[in-house]
């Protein structure tokens, strides 16, 4: 099962959310819109993966939303916010949905209007217009020699036009600042990194997806992931 906190928190990272109380009303709306668009089975197995906060908003019955922009339209409605903000925060819902529940996920964005678009992982680097999030960066894509050149300049990098990675083996009790300060770049940047933690290693993959290649924005948050793992004082 989805443990709230953590489902909360990884949404309001990904959407630059203000505070907690903003990610988790964004988070609810979205679950209310999603559940109102799904057959009743589709909406128990939903339900039943959800921690007992967001159950409830999946239980919550509204008309049957039958076009993507509908959807959208639900959310910004019950959230208060407008609606390119709306489909911001439903992408980040979403696809933390589909990173926790990778099979119900699928299932649903099968079943949803314009799912496949809805549960992918929200364009880093290019937030969409009236979102709230500043747009003044646009990622350039970098040839596979000034990736190399970068690589260079970078501590324990690796990887290619398509992504960047490091692997970081962390004390137990680093792992929390580390994210904590990876998550504040990510936000002055408007742009966010994968990371997956195995026992006492974390690995950090970056790359831009709306263009599905590495551009300069992903350069500049792996220097920043770097700074950050120096601040700690760790090797990897």
């Amino acid at each position: 099962m989805i443990q709230y906190a953590t489902f909360v928190q990884t949404v309001g990272e990904q959407a630059g959310a203000a505070d907690t109380e903003e990610a988790r009303r964004a988070a609810e709306a979205v679950i209310t819109a999603v559940a109102a668009s799904l057959e009743e089975s589709d909406r128990d197995r939903l339900a039943a993966v959800l921690p007992g906060s967001l159950q409830g908003a999946a239980e919550i019955r509204g008309p049957a939303l039958h076009s993507g922009a509908a959807l959208i339209s639900a959310v910004g409605t019950r959230s208060g916010c407008p609606a390119e903000r709306a489909r911001f925060y439903t992408q980040a819902v979403l696809s933390t949905l589909a990173d926790s529940e990778p099979e119900l996920a699928g299932d649903l964005a099968r079943r949803l209007p314009n799912g496949a678009e809805l549960f992918s992982p929200i364009d880093e680097g290019v937030p969409p217009r009236g979102s709230g999030v500043p747009t003044r960066l646009t990622p350039r894509l970098l040839e596979r020699d000034e990736i190399d050149r970068a690589l260079a300049a970078l501590e324990g990098w690796e990887g290619d036009e398509h992504r960047l990675r490091r692997t970081v083996v962390l004390p137990p009790e680093r792992h929390r600042p580390l994210r904590e300060a990876v998550a504040r770049a990510e936000r002055e940047m408007t742009h966010h990194a994968r990371a997956e933690q195995l026992q006492d290693a974390v690995t950090f993959e970056v790359w831009t997806h709306s263009l599905d290649r590495v551009t300069d924005m992903d350069v500049e948050l792996a220097r920043r992931i770097d700074a950050a793992i120096a601040a700690l004082g760790s090797s990897g």
